[in-house]
């Protein structure tokens, strides 16, 4: 029967039914395409395994949590209208919105969200941050009806509504668990703005609209592709010629010619770039050696290293950035330590990039020319850097902490003797501590004489040596409008205006 009805129509009406059709399957414009470099790929895909920052940003425009971080860095509800805590802070109670569906039409579940806490608590395979995450009692974790969660923590944790920020606290189905056992590509249903279409490992994510997603942006791009490329490629041709409209990277030798093709952003993020100190191995289990190092990469030899990158990247005196101070901070004056007469050799890890190569050829100059010591540089690929500081880090080691939620704690738990991404071997009880009580504080002014412990600690100790604060640079072309990084360093892809070649935004 509706074979038949459909060709008794009027012509003009079965066009414009195979036009519709065509239209679904069809490539989109220009126009409504976007191209985002990214200097490497996401180290995982799963939501319960990802904590590099490539991943974080791609995850937030992919995978839609309770809370997430706006534009501006502010925390907002997302998937939920609203939540409760009880007195005692160790039951939330979460009333999702009504009506939310996948991409692939099925709707939000309040069992979706609990299947994120059991897997978290339950699974064999750890998240990057378990070690971190609130104890859940699993008795009392549950869904009440289907747009009605109650978790319940074994102790209370001030940091649990930004916990749910982030992936592996992302609701997710059975038959994505099952998918992802087998996988390993970002290909899945989602309830965020985008979701990944198609998957070139190692080369790109092609990303699309998600049909069910209701907070939409009109003009906002319907397809983009996320390229892998690392910043040591000449970008500036790849710009020129249209081939990538977004760059999260700039080489520092290309910014002068990018910038004459492309609006430039700087966006300070919260962020350190420093220097680990394997503990455990000598010469730096001896403290005197450590504070040696310290004090020859001072403040004079940070700004040069700052000059010498073209990058607006600001000299650290502490590991806290200056924007997540309340107030001044200060060392104390000491005369600086001298080490022994010894010829050291020893190495000093990163993995490569234009600017990562730059800072260790500068660190190892600094340290031979004022230490007389003899470091080598060991320059690997991102994935072999990664695994080996979890395994058997160098002496020293290039690392970068961006934090993905904003609160000082998760700066310092960086090394709280349990943490996971504690690579230096370095152990303080009275640190541990501080760190623990900064988790439960809610105060600015007793957060911030607990950043000042911290700090000194880590300045008396030194197992860190904190290098710059980053303000990273994004280049984006002349068709992109209404651009914006939040202080993680996220674009929401779903902010992002594009403009046709008369210059008006695209409906």
């Amino acid at each position: 029967m509706i074979h038949v009805t459909l060709f008794t129509m009027t012509p003009r009406f079965v066009t414009s039914v195979v036009l519709l059709w065509l239209s679904a399957f069809a490539t989109p414009s220009r126009a409504s395409v976007i191209s985002v470099q990214f200097p490497s790929e996401p180290t995982q895909y799963d939501p319960l395994l990802i904590e590099d920052a490539v991943g974080l940003r791609l995850a937030a425009n992919t995978m839609a949590t309770v809370f997430e971080f706006d534009g501006k860095g502010e925390r907002q509800k997302a998937l939920i209208d609203s939540y409760s805590v009880s007195r005692d802070r160790k039951t939330y109670t979460f009333k999702f919105k009504q009506g939310l569906k996948w991409s692939d039409g099925k709707p939000l579940m309040a069992d979706h969200f609990i299947l994120a806490i059991t897997r978290l608590a339950n699974s064999p395979i750890k998240a990057a941050l378990s070690s971190i995450f609130p104890k859940f009692d699993l008795k009392r974790t549950k869904a009440v009806d289907a747009r009605t969660a109650v978790v319940t923590l074994q102790t209370p944790d001030q940091q649990f509504p930004n916990w749910l920020s982030l992936p592996p606290f992302a609701p997710i189905r059975q038959d994505m668990v099952d998918a992802l056992q087998n996988s390993h590509n970002p290909m899945a249903p989602t309830l965020a703005a985008y979701q990944a279409v198609e998957y070139g490992r190692g080369d790109h994510v092609t990303l699309k609209k998600n049909p069910n997603f209701r907070a939409f942006n009109v003009a906002s791009p319907d397809e983009v592709k996320i390229r892998f490329i690392p910043d040591d490629v000449n970008l500036y041709s790849l710009m020129k010629a249209g081939s990538v409209d977004v760059l999260t990277k700039i080489p520092s030798l290309e910014l002068k010619d990018i910038e004459s093709i492309s609006k430039i952003a700087t966006v300070p993020v919260e962020a350190v770039t420093y220097l680990g100190i394997n503990t455990k191995k000598p010469p730096f289990n001896e403290l005197k050696n450590r504070l040696a190092l310290r004090d020859a990469l001072n403040q004079e030899n940070k700004r040069a290293l700052a000059k010498i990158l073209k990058a607006d990247e600001s000299p650290a005196d502490f590991f806290i950035p200056s924007s997540m101070r309340l107030v001044a901070f200060t060392h104390p004056r000491e005369e600086p330590v001298k080490p022994e007469e010894k010829s050291y050799e020893f190495s000093i890890q990163s993995d490569g990039g234009s600017r990562n190569q730059t800072i260790l050829e500068f660190v190892q100059s600094r340290v031979r020319s004022e230490l007389k010591w003899k470091p080598e540089l060991d320059v690997v690929d991102w994935k072999t850097h990664y695994s080996k500081l979890k395994t058997d880090p160098d002496s020293i080691f290039r690392f970068g902490w961006q934090n993905p939620v904003s609160d000082p704690f998760m700066m310092y738990q960086l090394f709280s003797t349990n943490s996971p991404n504690n690579y230096t071997g370095w152990s303080n009880a009275k640190y541990d501590s501080l760190v623990e009580q900064l988790r439960q504080e809610t105060t600015l002014v007793k957060k911030t004489k607990l950043m000042s412990e911290l700090e000194q600690i880590l300045w008396k100790e030194a197992p860190v040596i904190p290098l710059l604060y980053q303000n990273l640079k994004y280049a984006y072309s002349k068709r992109v409008s209404g651009f914006r990084a939040n202080p993680f360093g996220v674009i929401l892809f779903n902010e992002i205006r594009l403009v046709d070649q008369v210059g008006e935004k695209k409906n």
